[in-house]
């Protein structure tokens, strides 16, 4: 059984895309997939807030690929960056709590918005002292909205630096925003061709259908 079936698009839409999101696009720039040269590492999705403050936000979606992490040569610390979080599924929260920190694990998917865990101390694993985003399908928490799913702040991420960010570095980063929106529209475009091309497709099909065996068309 997969530990997610949400789609990195689907989780991110999740952490930024709602009002009560922890990270609402409204209230903050939002840059998915920061390559290298921004920071001294890549990023699944860099938070600027009002404050002129970096977040970063590892997503994982499965235990082995949480583990992975640990295992490369660079690490998630940033002089650029105040809070480092890990985004992680309900389905391994409760092993990605324990792997990190010390303390009660809390987080029951119906109470997913509200529950908090209690940490008492970090583990060697931990020396950033990162924070904890749970993440949950909708049917996970059986939500009777149309969202996709749900999330929380399970623990809250201690503050690695004070650096705010220059005018020319919000500058970068929200034309690394408009890049990518202009990269999913063009996807967006031939996803739209190759489903018209489809449909003409069809259409010429039933048309020599009718020339063919007009009788199949006619009551």
């Amino acid at each position: 059984m997969p530990e997610t079936k949400l789609t990195l698009e689907q989780i991110e839409t999740i952490i930024t895309g709602y009002p009560d999101s922890p990270y609402y696009i409204r209230q903050n720039i939002v840059v998915p997939n920061v390559d290298w040269g921004f920071l001294n590492h890549e990023a699944d999705l860099l938070v600027l807030s009002k404050a002129k403050c970096l977040t970063e936000i590892e997503i994982k979606r499965t235990w082995s690929d949480f583990m992975a992490d640990f295992k490369k040569k660079h690490t998630h610390y940033d002089k650029k960056l105040s809070h480092f979080y890990y985004a992680v599924p309900f389905s391994i929260g409760e092993r990605v709590f324990n792997w990190l920190y010390e303390g009660e694990y809390k987080c029951r998917s119906s109470f997913i918005y509200y529950e908090r865990s209690k940490v008492t101390g970090y583990t060697e694993h931990n020396p950033n002292k990162c924070g904890l985003i749970i993440y949950a399908s909708r049917e996970e928490t059986a939500s009777r909205s149309q969202r996709i799913g749900s999330c929380c702040l399970n623990v809250g991420a201690t503050r690695m630096n004070n650096y705010k960010c220059s005018v020319e570095e919000e500058l970068k980063l929200l034309r690394l925003c408009g890049m990518r929106v202009w990269n999913l529209k063009k996807k967006l475009s031939l996803l739209q061709a190759k489903q018209q091309r489809k449909q003409e497709k069809i259409v010429e099909q039933r048309k020599a259908a009718l020339e063919e065996w007009p009788e199949l068309f006619t009551k």
